[in-house]
């Protein structure tokens, strides 16, 4: 097993899928040679993202926006590149951290890519090990992609059938569950403060009694909505 340099990655590398073939093995769709390495490409921020704590929910992102990934926190970011491996099984790939990201406290959770992988856009997990709020801009480079040639071609491709897919179900299936959760604790804020406002209305009419009970609901509905947070959360 060898890693590639920027010497191998330019003869074997192609930006466009009608190029992808037997002299241009790797395809990496949207890619730069401003991101290519001496040992490695760098990849950049895409269009969706997930956050585990700030935002449960899958998310899309476009030009002139970030990720706001909080401290503790880990976000599951989409490539903006879309990677076809060789068809022979001969490369593989490990995702490494950027020095510049790591001295912010950003790192991502290493993973690889196996030989084969077709299925374009890349799901990278990093992880906030500082106490402040990283932003990450839409097409930042956030991580590297180092390439190795394999000692002998693989005898077992990635299979497109298998993870992706069941992957991009859960996190729709997540995103309905959160969503649905969150309308259910929408409603049962909004019941509990108009019901304080029609009945400090009704005792107190238009005077200080009447505000004085609305704020009090609104204090009934902040405790009831954190337990039923936890509650919920916990199905």
């Amino acid at each position: 097993m060898s890693i590639l340099t920027d010497t191998n990655l330019n003869e074997i590398l192609c930006y466009e899928e009608a190029q992808w073939n037997e002299k241009k093995p790797l395809l990496i769709q949207d890619g730069s040679d401003d991101c290519i390495t001496p040992m490695g490409y760098d990849l950049r921020v895409g269009g969706f993202y997930k956050t585990f704590i700030a935002k449960p929910n899958l998310d899309t992102l476009s030009e002139g926006e970030t990720v706001a990934i909080k401290p503790g926190d880990i976000a599951l970011i989409g490539t903006y590149e879309k990677l076809k491996m060789p068809k022979d099984g001969s490369i593989s790939a490990f995702i490494l951290s950027r020095v510049s990201q790591v001295s912010r406290g950003l790192s991502n959770i290493s993973t690889k890519v196996d030989p084969g992988w077709a299925e374009g856009e890349l799901l990278i997990p990093v992880q906030n090990f500082s106490r402040d709020v990283i932003k990450l801009n839409y097409k930042e480079k956030f991580c590297t992609l180092v390439f190795f040639k394999n000692e002998s071609p693989a005898s077992n491709l990635y299979n497109s059938s298998s993870s992706r897919g069941k992957f991009f179900r859960l996190l729709s299936q997540t995103s309905r569950e959160s969503f649905w959760k969150d309308f259910q604790l929408g409603l049962l804020s909004i019941f509990i403060i108009g019901l304080a406002g029609i009945v400090g209305y009704y005792k107190f009419g238009n005077s200080a009694g009447f505000g004085v009970t609305v704020t009090i609901g609104i204090a009934i509905e902040r405790f009831v909505s954190v337990i039923a947070a936890r509650m919920v959360g916990r199905r």
